[in-house]
């Protein structure tokens, strides 16, 4: 994939005199990253060498950061504890067999806490975990959570099918799943990973209603301590991202904070290329050297929005191709390092949908009415 980025010198063309929350005390974070496969080369876009890995591994350790279980990452943010300075958390998606033969030995070496995520319809198949296996990883620590049951594209509903009828199926997938574990290890996870990292309004509804207390995506970013709790970010560690490097690059980045977003949902409708509006918290970034990146041959921009001290409207020029996209911001920080905020964007064929989200894009038009047309607000160097 290639990507293209502009780096944005803000200028306000009016004077100007940091989720739903006050300004971050604390700058605490947890960087958190996705692994798939282990040593499986013929699956190179979710694979990593089990040699790269033990460095990944032991870079952590020779550099004292402190490994945190996702329980217990969650459970700081639930209970407004500060999440140390510098963090990890290590998590597999998909529960294969190479997770077991590859990289537990590694985890076992250094003693650090790794979580896995389950889509139970695949346990026992070709290729994956049988549940002897992974009784045996929960019982030496492993955290094990939900990943569905027949790891569905949970945001699409499928050719006729009405909304209600895609929302009955997804919940009975993931109750499916919740069941397994029940009788399998005895307890019912309070973590899911969305399928393809795709998740929207009406999928986080849903995970809330069933009991879920937090949800893992796909989009990198850096947790902090104000993030919300059912669009947790993760760095994902495969294909080419998946060296030593990438991942020493991946922990030195710090959050870029949203305070406030619309939409949430990554979901596209209507509209291609999708506006985003973002609430930044900007004490210790340069805004002025923001850049913005978009996957494919395109480019994006970011501009403050004029009378909205602290908005900022995120667009690309050209629409998103394929069905997974992004927009990524990094930004220098005014102490060094780097900030980072990616917001994915899924071109569902059949999205599935409530009818008020209607309302919702007409509320957002409303809003960008209110403030002006942003992209006054900036220009932009190639």
């Amino acid at each position: 994939m290639v990507f293209k980025m502009k780096s944005l010198r803000l200028w306000l063309v009016l004077p100007l005199c940091v989720l739903l929350f006050a300004e971050v005390a604390s700058a605490g974070q947890a960087n958190v990253f996705i692994y798939h496969r282990f040593d499986e080369n013929r699956y190179p876009s979710t694979n990593i060498s089990t040699e790269i890995f033990a460095e990944q591994l032991a870079y952590l350790k020779q550099e004292n950061y402190q490994v945190l279980s996702f329980g217990e990452v969650v459970r700081r943010i639930q209970q407004g504890e500060s999440l140390p300075e510098k963090a990890a958390a290590l998590c597999a998606d998909d529960a294969y067999q190479s997770f077991a033969d590859g990289a537990m030995p590694i985890v076992r070496e250094y003693g650090y806490p790794i979580t896995l995520f389950v889509n139970t319809d695949a346990v026992g198949s070709s290729g994956y975990l049988d549940w002897q296996t992974i009784k045996g990883l929960h019982a030496e620590g492993v955290g094990i959570e939900n990943h569905t049951a027949s790891h569905p594209y949970m945001v699409e509903m499928e050719e006729g099918e009405s909304f209600a009828a895609w929302r009955e199926r997804i919940k009975k997938d993931i109750l499916k799943s919740q069941q397994a574990f029940s009788q399998q290890l005895g307890y019912q996870p309070k973590s899911i990973a969305y399928t393809f990292g795709e998740y929207s309004d009406e999928v986080i509804g849903l995970v809330k209603e069933l009991g879920f207390e937090s949800a893992f995506a796909q989009q990198s970013g850096v947790v902090h301590d104000k993030n919300d709790l059912f669009t947790l970010p993760r760095f994902p560690m495969g294909g080419p991202y998946a060296t030593l490097k990438g991942f020493i690059d991946k922990l030195k980045m710090k959050p870029l904070v949203v305070l406030q977003q619309e939409p949430v949902s990554p979901l596209i409708y209507k509209e291609n290329p999708p506006e985003l509006l973002l609430q930044l918290e900007t004490a210790d970034v340069d805004m002025g050297r923001v850049n913005c990146f978009v996957q494919g041959e395109n480019s994006c921009t970011v501009a403050a929005v004029i009378g909205r001290p602290g908005w900022y409207r995120v667009i690309a020029e050209q629409p998103l191709s394929g069905r997974r996209n992004k927009y990524t911001l990094t930004v220098p920080g005014k102490k060094g390092g780097w900030h980072w905020f990616s917001q994915p964007w899924v071109n569902a064929e059949r999205p599935a949908l409530q009818s008020s989200l209607d309302v919702k894009k007409g509320s957002a038009a409303a809003f960008q009415a209110d403030v002006g047309k942003a992209g006054e607000a900036v220009t932009a160097d190639q």
